[in-house]
């Protein structure tokens, strides 16, 4: 792959549930992404054979990608962002798993891949579980949300008009 390969364009939903599946989907780690940036975090070589010698095929030589720090944000896709995850012990400990995951398949390489699949599967098991709380998931389909707020900016309620009125007129 070159650096100048042309970018994938990103494919229009036709339907109310391509559109949703798009909200879902992970971009970051997508074809979709132009390859002149991923390229970026992969390592290329050329193909040889068992003396050492670069292998031609129709005259050019063939390349290999070794080493693909892009692939690793492939785990980054929609299961975990349809979590129901607490901030405090559960957001703490999938961060902490996913975080050595990385580590040890950055730092540590190929012979590491086990410990690194043991850390996401905790991590995972924590987010999928989640998904459960209060049937958050299947409510949560087919919903767009607009979060509004009734507070001021130092955290107190606003007051209406017709805060102080009890419901009975004097007249």
């Amino acid at each position: 792959m070159t650096q100048n390969s042309p970018k994938i364009p990103m494919p229009r939903p036709n339907t109310d549930l391509d559109f949703q599946a798009q909200l879902t989907d992970p971009f970051t780690s997508s074809e979709y992404v132009n390859p002149s940036f991923s390229n970026k975090f992969k390592e290329f070589d050329y193909t040889r054979d068992k003396e050492g010698n670069i292998i031609l095929k129709e005259g050019n030589p063939q390349i290999v990608v070794t080493k693909d720090l892009w692939g690793i944000l492939q785990i980054f896709n929609r299961d975990w962002r349809l979590g129901n995850i607490d901030t405090k012990e559960e957001a703490v400990y999938i961060r902490h798993h996913i975080k050595l995951a990385t580590d040890i398949l950055n730092l540590l390489g190929d012979d590491f891949k086990q410990p690194a699949l043991i850390c996401l599967s905790y991590a995972l098991t924590v987010n999928e579980t989640s998904q459960a709380k209060g049937g958050f998931l299947r409510r949560m389909l087919n919903t767009f949300i607009h979060k509004t707020s009734n507070n001021n900016e130092d955290g107190t309620k606003k007051k209406s008009m017709f805060d102080g009125f009890k419901g009975k007129n004097k007249y």
